[in-house]
């Protein structure tokens, strides 16, 4: 057994690796105490040294500022003009407790929905709402104003430059950087599916390959990637990355089918060696990805695979102009093929895009809804994101409300006489208020049990020290740090036991202070805690727990009209397409983000594997998508007949859906299917029809036909999913009529796309 070394520095390095934590607290100490020191003792001004401290706190220790040292300057500075706002607000509303709880309820809401704009916004959401927290307590005077502001410019300008100079945090890993690196992997596992597509003995050994090209995709999880990296923001760069990546997901597990279907010994050499063709170009054109997103190569290009896929489809039209009839395999291979190629595409564009790259026409070939936002202002792209989630159906417009009523709340009960220091109310309810009752509950134990000691430690030094305010100035910056590292490194109860000791010595260098200081902090942090739980309760209480299942079966009773809708509209008959797929998508990925951030209790989500509904469920709503984008007006089959029964197939597999959708509502498990698996309850064959007569309508035919069987697949998955209990699997099997092959796929959370 390895000797494990002794000593305070190991111990940090296997706590903190790289220090990052003690660094941080070093910033924003060195930051807070130069603003207090300088305003407090050599200016005098107490009330703009008040300000300069909690504005370092506010965006340094309440925020999670990351990204590139660029970044997280833009995003300080950027934060400013803000907490200038939030402040002068505070300071006007606070003189009366109804119009200062208002004012706290619309800030409060609006802070937290902004949210909604991506991680960087996320991250600074907690210390914005410190900014109106702290005027609205005495003393009222709005005459104080300048002094105010002023000293929030000095904290928030003192903390941007510490951040810079000061052990500066590295930029992380960045997400174009992760994308990158899966697609050299998938683009060889593409090239070896190319060379192997004639040769089973070779396709036997794609095994290696097959594990690489799956970790790849498994490393752009979002729950892998860094808070202010994940590409789920509003922009046209990180909405390129977002759709690229799961384009990405979605080519690797096209591929893993086509392998499958590859055996198939009655394929002849020709359909085999057009397939070569295709998938090769595909992974040409993923390999060309990495360099681009690097930056150390051109930016891939479009042309080489829109030729290669051409050349396909009119080798496919050609085919069915001289057969009757083809085989389910044939179809399968050649929607699979395509379907690899679409995607690809989407992984090309999307790349192009996040480089800065407008092609004239990105929405040739492409799913016209995936790629839309490209056409918006930046303006448009905001609203439509906040529109998607001003719901009650939506987690950011759920956490929103419940965090403004609580706030709002407990300003009401901290403007009573008998609180002395309402300010701590507020800011334990903002801090330990959390998504869900259960996850609230959980953290106020430890909140609870740190606030108590901290409160005996802070009461201890404070009738030790008495009114000799020199010492505490002096020993300030080591309490600041270790008070401000704890949390990180030991724990929440750790964390809240250094911030009490911290607010103590601080307003005791401010005002004379004894005992009741500690005493009166720990009284305030457990009445804010218990007014956060109890409107945690009353407030939508599950949180993503409750909504994962809902939205679901929303996105799924959708898509199962979406499927009919899209079948009646590719055969050339009027119908009406639903519009609000992607919305009913953008929150289904929320909504499991935040349930999985809940640590949400076995009984609630065991039974399903999630990641499997939401692998189905992107697919459901990308696959129509791409096939509509192919044939964007088609006109009526001229043959009546094959039209009824494309759209009765999709018929069978929407009533499937439907069928689960119920069962996700009701926490149930989906029935089993009706005389068996829904794909062995279709067709294997188009009907037969003469397709000679009109080979790019019967390639039309074809497609749809893929596409529908593709579906029924997805179908069978999801029963697996809903139906079968167990450890949650990225991405259930391949269903055995389809080949056997058993490939992980995982689903990046993505927001708005529409």
């Amino acid at each position: 057994m390895p000797a494990v070394s002794t000593g305070v520095r190991p111990w940090l390095r296997r706590h903190d690796p790289r220090f990052a934590a003690l660094r941080r607290a070093a910033r924003v100490t060195v930051a807070a105490c130069v603003g207090f020191y300088l305003c407090h003792y050599l200016l005098g001004e107490s009330v703009v040294a008040l300000y300069a401290l909690f504005g370092t706190i506010a965006l340094g220790l309440l925020s999670d500022v990351d990204g590139a040292p660029s970044e997280r300057t833009r995003l300080l500075l950027g934060a400013l003009p803000v907490g200038l706002v939030l402040v002068t607000l505070g300071t006007v509303l606070a003189v009366d407790v109804w119009a200062a709880a208002a004012g706290m309820l619309l800030v409060g809401f609006a802070v937290a929905f902004s949210t909604v704009g991506g991680p960087r916004i996320a991250g600074l959401a907690n210390g914005l709402q410190l900014f109106y927290i702290l005027p609205c307590f005495p003393p009222y005077d709005p005459g104080s104003l300048p002094d105010r502001l002023a000293g929030v410019v000095i904290g928030i300008v003192l903390l941007a430059a510490a951040d810079r100079v000061l052990w500066p945090a590295a930029a992380p890993r960045g997400f174009a950087d992760r994308l990158a690196c899966a697609t050299e992997p998938v683009g060889r596992y593409a090239a070896a599916v190319a060379a192997s597509t004639g040769d089973a003995e070779v396709r036997a050994r794609l095994g290696p390959g097959v594990a690489a090209a799956l970790d790849a995709v498994e490393a752009l999880r979002l729950d892998t990637v860094p808070r202010a990296e994940r590409p789920v923001g509003p922009g046209v760069r990180d909405r390129s990355l977002g759709v690229a990546a799961i384009a990405l997901q979605s080519v690797t597990a096209r591929l893993t089918d086509l392998v499958a279907l590859l055996d198939d010994p009655a394929l002849g050499p020709q359909a085999r060696d057009a397939v070569a063709r295709l998938v090769g170009a595909a992974g040409d054109a993923l390999e060309a990805c990495a360099p681009a997103l690097r930056g150390t190569g051109p930016a891939p290009a479009i042309a080489p695979l829109d030729a290669a896929l051409a050349g396909f489809l009119s080798r496919r039209a050609a085919i069915l102009a001289a057969r009757d009839g083809i085989s389910r395999r044939h179809l399968r291979v050649g929607a699979e093929a395509v379907m690899v190629a679409q995607s690809t595409r989407s992984v090309v564009v999307g790349t192009r895009a996040a480089l800065g790259i407008a092609d004239p026409e990105p929405l040739g070939g492409i799913a016209p809804v995936t790629f839309a936002y490209l056409h918006y202002s930046p303006v448009k792209r905001w609203l439509r994101r906040l529109r998607v989630h001003l719901t009650p159906r939506s987690v950011y417009f759920q956490n929103a409300v419940r965090l403004a009523v609580g706030l709002a709340a407990a300003r009401v009960i901290a403007g009573l006489p008998d609180i002395t220091h309402g300010f701590w109310v507020m800011l334990a309810t903002l801090t330990l208020m959390r998504t869900s009752l259960v996850a609230s509950r959980a953290a106020l134990g430890p909140a609870f049990a740190g606030v108590t000691v901290g409160a005996v430690l802070a009461g201890v030094l404070l009738v030790a020290v008495g009114d000799r305010t020199e010492i505490y100035a002096w020993f300030l910056p080591l309490i600041m740090i270790v008070g401000f590292a704890a949390g990180p490194l030991l724990g929440p109860a750790a964390g809240q036991a250094g911030f009490t000791v911290v607010i103590a010595v601080v307003f005791a260098q401010l005002a004379p202070s004894s005992w009741h200081l500690a005493e009166t902090r720990m009284i305030d942090v457990i009445l804010g805690g218990l007014i956060g739980a109890l409107i945690g309760a009353a407030v939508w209480p599950r949180g993503g727990a409750g909504e994962v299942r809902r939205s679901a079966a929303a996105l799924l009773r959708a898509g199962a009209d979406g499927v009919v809708a899209t079948a009646r509209l590719l055969t050339g008959e009027p119908a009406r397409q639903r519009a609000d797929l992607p919305k009913l998508l953008a929150l289904l990925d929320a909504t499991h983000a935040q349930f999985r951030s809940e640590g949400a209790p076995a009984s609630v989500g065991r039974e399903v594997d999630w990641l499997a509904v939401l692998g189905v469920s992107h697919r459901l709503v990308d696959d129509a998508d791409l096939l509509r984008g192919r044939y964007p007006e088609p006109d009526p089959l001229p043959w009546p007949a094959v039209g009824a029964a494309l759209i009765d197939a999709a018929t069978v597999v929407a009533h499937d859906l439907q069928v689960t959708a119920a069962a996700l509502a009701t926490a149930g498990a989906a029935p089993p299917d009706e005389s068996g698996p829904v794909h062995a309850r279709l067709s294997p064959h188009p009907p037969v029809a003469d397709y000679g007569r009109a080979p790019s309508d019967a390639l039309r035919v074809v497609d749809v036909w893929g596409w529908v069987h593709g579906l029924a697949d997805d179908v069978h998955r999801l029963h697996v999913a809903v139906s079968s209990p167990g450890r949650e699997r990225p991405f259930a099997g391949t269903p055995p009529d389809a080949g056997g092959a058993s490939v992980r796929r995982s689903s990046a959370p993505r927001e708005d796309r529409s």
